[in-house]
């Protein structure tokens, strides 16, 4: 990877870096930490998390330590207590507020790992409460907000999205990781730019054997917003399919051809992915979810594969891979799931960049964005 300068790069997400289920910003922070000194702090993380099964829990014995992985030192800060979307009307006003407290609780190595970054990355959901905080440690630093996801789609409390906006002055650029985002960024006042996911194309694309036992297979990865109804009306009208769901959060009783398997590392899920015959992106009903005709990974990863996949129609566009149906719409989903299964569909794979490509963009955006005297932008 070639860039202008060796970066100290800070990355803070509700993500740990450590975890078997990989979302983009590990892979980003994998390859940048080639030729760049990259931290990864993990927030949100408390003993209410091991009452909401965190995936980090296994990780609590060495929280508020760093630890050297892949090149990547890693943190997961714990903190006494962190807040929780809970409630609505006064109550979900007063968690709001907790938010704020939250935001401000001691952690030296956080605010150490912050000074000593010139590239701080700040993932969409709750990293945004840091981003003042951020600022002031690191006055000179390019602060980047990664839009993986729209908050309220994300279902993120909205205290999150007033902070993000009142702070919005202290960023340097926003990347947004599907085009119909950009209108939500516009007001911010600062550079746009669009730059999709990366695919770790080596492991997807390499021979591995089959892990099914029989035909006609389909694959469900990941919880964001999963949708088990879906599931279970393409499973009940088709029997004769097995439906594999890879690190779900399960919802209710399914049918007996649907099979839960725990989180898996990726390079587990390929073997998955590489042999079903058909992909399912269970997406639940959410406004504002159209982003995901271009964020959504697993969507990726079908596309590249060639494999027909099954998802709501706000997340199909116009790929000709992908079979959209109406949420909630059981004949729906049971008319996209015949099409997708037709013989004679064409496989022509929708080829991605791969993530040291993906890497070198977002650092290329970043530093054509000019470091620029903090005297005149307070932090506080």
């Amino acid at each position: 990877m070639s860039t202008e300068a060796v970066h100290d790069i800070l990355f803070v997400s509700r993500h740990d870096f450590r975890t078997k289920r990989k979302a983009s910003l590990h892979f980003l922070a994998r390859q940048m930490a080639v030729d760049h000194r990259v931290r990864f702090v993990s927030i949100g993380f408390s003993p209410l998390s091991r009452l909401r099964r965190d995936s980090r829990c296994f990780l609590e014995s060495v929280a508020n330590t760093w630890q050297s992985i892949d090149g990547v030192s890693c943190c997961l800060w714990k903190t006494p207590l962190h807040p929780i979307d809970v409630g609505t009307g006064l109550v979900r006003a007063v968690v709001g507020r907790l938010y704020d407290l939250w935001s401000h609780w001691p952690s030296a190595d956080f605010d150490r790992a912050a000074a000593a970054s010139d590239v701080i990355f700040v993932e969409s959901g709750i990293a945004p409460m840091f981003i003042r905080r951020l600022r002031r440690h690191a006055p000179h630093a390019r602060i980047v907000y990664i839009a993986s996801d729209l908050l309220s789609t994300a279902l993120v409390h909205p205290r999150v999205q007033t902070i993000l906006e009142r702070d919005a002055h202290l960023l340097d650029l926003v990347i947004v990781q599907a085009r119909s985002m950009l209108p939500a960024f516009r007001s911010f006042g600062v550079p746009l730019v669009f730059l999709p996911h990366g695919l770790e194309r080596s492991l997807l694309e390499a021979e591995v054997p089959s892990p099914y036992t029989g035909p006609r297979n389909v694959v469900s990865v990941g919880s964001m917003l999963f949708d088990g109804d879906a599931i279970r009306a393409a499973a009940t009208a088709f029997p004769d399919w097995t439906f594999h769901l890879i690190g779900c959060r399960p919802q209710g009783r399914y049918p007996d051809n649907v099979t839960i398997h725990p989180e898996m590392p990726f390079e587990r899920t390929v073997a998955y992915l590489r042999h079903a015959d058909l992909g399912f992106a269970a997406y639940a009903d959410v406004s504002d979810g159209s982003y995901l005709v271009d964020s959504s990974m697993k969507l990726m990863q079908f596309g590249h594969l060639g494999l027909p996949a099954l998802c709501p129609d706000f997340a199909a566009g116009d790929k000709p891979l992908r079979f959209g149906y109406r949420p909630g719409d059981a004949a729906s989903i049971v008319a996209a799931f015949r099409r997708a299964a037709t013989d004679g569909v064409p496989r022509d794979p929708e080829r991605a960049k791969d993530w040291t490509q993906a890497a070198a963009d977002m650092l290329e955006a970043v530093e054509a964005v000019p470091a620029r005297d903090r005297a005149d932008r307070p932090a506080a």
